[in-house]
């Protein structure tokens, strides 16, 4: 089968590393060859034995030193440094990673990755692996109110738009979710959103549930796992998703 890379985007915190360990960790045991490559010049530890790690080439511990800037500075710098060799660093990932899944982990600040050209700069070189697709990982903790939803599917969809690849949305740390909520899948869930976003009565709600109107247009049904990497649960369900962004015979869930 042709390799499948998925590039792990997400504020600090929502556990993007520890799901990027217990989802590859998953795919070995169920017999395929999965391995994670990191993108973090500026991670200190890993939970993973990484099959590429961009530290060997632009360490930001020593970029700071080396340029007396401080942590933000330095992933900045790191991360501009690592964009004027993308070739020979995917390169390098196509020789040592594994030929089914590679799951690309990105740095803790995703603004910094994000709001810049690496960003999509990445994605396009990763495209000559096979085909790359982007998991937005929420932070489960932080949906308490139906504004926290509507304003994260947003980001997903936007992350979407930025890199040029299909992009869903995965809530990490379901364990952490406050009671029942809501699926993740806009389709599913905008009836039940926009009612509770009418009731709020603030221009920010009301602002949230046209736009999510809007997305409906443009979305494409898929059931966005709940997941829990510290736990192990929900993997089953991630990797449907992975499924089911690549086929084209419609809704798997």
């Amino acid at each position: 089968m042709a390799r499948t890379v998925m590039v792990l985007v997400g504020p600090a915190g929502s556990g993007k590393t520890s799901l990027a360990a217990a989802y590859s960790k998953w795919l070995r045991e169920g017999g395929l060859e999965a391995g994670v490559a990191n993108f973090d010049p500026a991670v200190e530890a890993l939970p993973y034995e990484p099959c590429f790690d961009v530290r060997r080439h632009v360490d930001a511990r020593e970029v700071a030193r080396k340029y007396g800037l401080g942590p933000n500075g330095a992933l900045v710098k790191s991360l501009e440094m690592a964009s004027g060799k993308l070739g020979d660093l995917v390169a390098e990932i196509d020789e040592n990673c594994p030929r089914d899944y590679v799951i690309v982990d990105t740095p803790g600040q995703m603004e910094v990755f994000l709001f810049r050209g690496i960003s999509w700069r990445l994605v396009e070189a990763l495209q000559r692996l096979g085909t790359v697709y982007a998991l937005f990982v929420i932070d489960g903790s932080v949906i308490e109110r139906p504004e926290d939803y509507g304003f994260l599917l947003l980001v997903a969809s936007t992350v979407s738009l930025r890199l040029g690849v299909e992009a869903a949305p995965v809530i990490n740390k379901a364990d952490l979710l406050p009671g029942e909520w809501y699926t993740g899948d806009l389709t599913r869930d905008y009836g039940r959103l926009s009612r509770a976003l009418r009731e709020s009565r603030t221009l920010y709600a009301e602002m949230l549930r046209e736009l999510l109107r809007s997305l409906l247009k443009y979305s494409k049904r898929i059931e966005v796992p709940r997941v829990s990497a510290v736990r192990g649960e929900g993997l089953e369900d991630l990797h449907r998703l992975v499924l089911e962004m690549g086929c084209g015979c419609g809704d798997l869930s």
